[in-house]
């Protein structure tokens, strides 16, 4: 049985007073005492042991709730003495890591957490005890080792709570561990998903290099055979000519040449197609490879148009029939670009422009200015593109089906290495068909965004 000092007192107290009570009430029956004076002292004494009783029930429902809040708290709260040793834990907390209070009081703490985090989590006590101020915390994660429970992962915070009777013997030590389990689990994918993406970066780094060097090996082993059997052609057409008048005979109708003549058309026109093949390729996976910033210069288009469209005449007399009209608006602003890319492109829609057009066709080039861009258009007649296809023409190896009425034949890179390179240059390129018509539009910035 327990032995409360306080109750005990207050039950003699209640005694002598009803003795006294007794005392006095027979007093007044057999000396006639003045009630008033008589009666006071038992309601006095009864008030003062009703009001401590009162005080006393209020303290301890206040103390059983302040007991269950801290026994309820979502959380792992531990009190612990110098050494480890759990002095009290928390109902929810002991409970969360799968034990009950009984199983963890006087236990080591150490015990629940994983043997390679034992050594920090001590280290961390020893600085607690070591700080310049009594009211620091030490703040750490730590590994749980305990089998029945899904938590993993704490933070821990360490703080001393000094014995306020004796501040230099016996501190207590305040442990409150946090669950962050999900949150280290979820850096652990980040992690791992970060070393992936950089292991995937650098693999394709190393694939871009590879095929750099590649391209650069392909390059040279494809065009060097091609050019020098360009060169071997060239020279025996003027060979050829030397001897049998060769010109001549390649400037009659083809119906009216020698064999000989048309073998040697059809290897120089063969010759060219495979060395634009090649170029094309090798240029399209170079501009998928490579981000290397180019040197833009300033280019003025009026001059820079009539320029390229007589050096496209000049080298394609043979194949290049039709009459070449320029429309060109005055005072153009300047235009900052590379006029090698562009040159090539408008190079590619011209001879496309007179692979499919009838040799007494106009085609039309034209530069205006449409708000804050250059428009160049290229406009033909002659094959007109079906709606069904245009959607498609940019792609690489595409070629329009049965709509080659001339039988002039391509690459298929063509049209994808002009949409790549007025991309790069930041521009568009767009295409409209119809009517007897086809015109292919480029938009370019006057102003590019760095």
């Amino acid at each position: 049985m327990n032995f409360n000092p306080l109750a005990t007192s207050l039950s003699l107290m209640s005694f002598n007073q009803r003795s006294l009570w007794h005392q006095t009430r027979t007093q007044q029956d057999t000396l006639s005492a003045t009630p008033a004076r008589l009666e006071l002292v038992p309601e006095r004494t009864s008030d003062l042991e009703l009001y401590t009783a009162e005080v006393l029930r209020r303290t301890q429902a206040e103390l059983q709730w302040y007991r269950n809040l801290y026994e309820n708290l979502p959380g792992i709260y531990f009190s612990l003495n110098a050494t480890g040793i759990i002095l009290s834990v928390n109902q929810f907390g002991a409970n969360y890591l799968g034990y009950t209070p009984e199983q963890l009081i006087t236990t080591s703490v150490f015990n629940l957490f994983e043997p390679s985090d034992k050594q920090q989590l001590s280290e961390a006590l020893i600085e607690l005890f070591n700080a310049s101020h009594s009211s620091q915390s030490i703040n750490g994660e730590y590994r749980l080792d305990c089998p029945d429970s899904k938590t993993t992962w704490v933070k821990v915070i360490l703080k001393i709570l000094p014995n306020e009777d004796y501040p230099e013997k016996n501190p207590m030590i305040l442990m409150v561990c946090e669950d962050i389990t999900a949150y280290k689990r979820e850096e652990v994918s980040r992690q791992t998903s970060q070393m992936t993406m950089q292991a995937q970066l650098e693999e394709i780094a190393s694939l871009n290099c590879l095929k750099e060097e590649f391209l650069s090996t392909v390059s040279h082993e494809l065009r060097t055979p091609l050019t020098n059997m360009k060169m071997a052609i060239q020279m025996l057409g003027i060979a050829l000519h030397q001897e049998q008048n060769f010109l001549v005979e390649m400037a009659k109708p083809r119906a009216e040449r020698s064999k000989a003549s048309r073998y040697f058309e059809i290897l120089d026109n063969e010759c060219e197609r495979e060395i634009n093949l090649i170029n094309n390729f090798l240029d399209l996976q170079r501009l998928d490879t490579s981000v290397k910033p180019w040197v833009l210069e300033t280019i003025h288009v009026q001059q820079w148009l009539w320029r390229v469209v007589e050096l496209f005449q000049a080298r394609n007399r043979g194949i290049c029939k039709q009459k070449m009209c320029l429309s060109i608006a005055p005072n153009l602003p300047p235009l900052a670009g590379d006029p090698f890319s562009l040159e090539r492109v408008l190079i590619e829609l011209l001879t496309n422009a007179c692979k499919f057009s009838p040799s007494d066709a106009v085609i039309t080039i034209s530069a205006q200015l449409k708000l804050q861009n250059i428009q160049i258009q290229v406009i033909n007649s002659g094959v007109v593109i079906p709606s069904s296809e245009l959607p498609h023409i940019f792609e690489k190896f595409y070629r329009i089906p049965s709509n080659d009425p001339w039988k002039q034949g391509g690459t298929g890179l063509g049209l994808a290495l002009v949409q790549k390179l007025i991309k790069q240059l930041g521009g568009t390129v767009e295409v409209e068909s119809g009517s007897n018509h086809t015109c292919f539009a480029i938009q370019l910035p006057l102003h590019r965004q760095t």
